[in-house]
């Protein structure tokens, strides 16, 4: 996809352009990293140079560096740790100096990072429904959870969600975060940083005290238990995303699916002044731990 027509489309997905500082590849400590265009010329700063990569041309780093497109605007790009690990996203990479490792942020749109996280956390055959439902808990939480790290806003494992590449305009994740755009979950008329996790085993569980803002009821989940009783992923707080499948199968809409895993709240459009209003949640525990 061509740069041109990327600018495009984030067009279309972003309602707000929130822009979250996303930190990757944390939990690898790494010493090294490399980046490399996926469309477009990438400019990359390091002190006082200035370097243009094209084509297949890579750039490996053990220092601070700004990579940006030529105009320093979001860019699609590679990043890996050799030998290790590579995704490809869409924002501007920041890589600091840390204690013995470099610390990768990218700076993305809010958007963006909610359809990664869509397409990390759901299997690829699930329903649009489900898709969409987890589009509106993913961005409550990115709403209204506020900075969880010194060095950036949120990183890209189940601490804070977990996070992988930006998905293709033909996937479904990519088109439930676009259908849903800019809504989130919201108890008393805030954005809430909702919780969710992968199999509830047949009954999601309350969470003591109000700390996260929500009550977190127990609900019965009929899909687990018929499906899969007694087979618990998570936490089991909030959205159960086997049930949230199985409810979509059977014809349950995304508002239908929240009503039961989030008695008592409601889907508003989310403004910039309504971020970071509630007390920091307790880490997510879910589908991929």
């Amino acid at each position: 996809m061509c740069r041109s027509s990327a600018l495009a489309l984030l067009l279309t997905l972003s309602v707000s352009a929130q822009v979250l500082q996303i930190g990757v590849f944390s939990l690898f400590r790494p010493v090294e990293l490399r980046v490399s265009p996926v469309s477009g010329a990438l400019l990359v700063t390091t002190g006082d140079s200035r370097i243009i990569l094209e084509g297949r041309q890579a750039f490996t780093t053990t220092a601070p560096v700004r990579v940006s497109a030529l105009d320093g605007s979001d860019a699609d790009f590679r990043l890996s740790i050799p030998g290790k690990i590579e995704r490809r996203f869409h924002g501007i990479l920041t890589v600091q100096a840390g204690d013995h490792k470099l610390i990768a942020v990218v700076a993305m749109d809010r958007e963006v990072a909610v359809a990664s996280v869509v397409a990390a956390e759901m299997p690829p055959a699930t329903p649009m429904e489900a898709l969409k439902a987890q589009a509106i808990v993913a961005r409550a939480y990115f709403a209204a959870s506020g900075p969880r790290h010194d060095a950036f806003d949120f990183c890209d494992s189940t601490h804070c969600q977990f996070l992988r590449e930006w998905p293709q305009p033909s996937n479904d994740a990519f088109q439930a975060t676009r259908e849903t755009r800019g809504l989130v979950l919201a108890y008393l008329g805030k954005p809430f940083a909702a919780l969710y996790s992968a199999s509830c085993g047949g009954q999601t569980r309350s969470l003591d005290g109000d700390g996260a803002g929500y009550p977190y009821y127990s609900v019965s989940c009929d899909f687990c238990r018929r499906h899969s009783p007694g087979l618990v992923e998570g936490h089991q707080l909030g959205l159960c995303q086997r049930g949230a499948a199985g409810m979509a199968r059977l014809g349950a809409g995304y508002r239908e699916i929240l009503d039961h895993y989030y008695p008592g709240t409601s889907v508003m459009q989310s403004e910039a002044n309504a971020f970071f209003l509630l007390p920091r949640p307790p880490a997510l525990s879910h589908s991929k731990d």
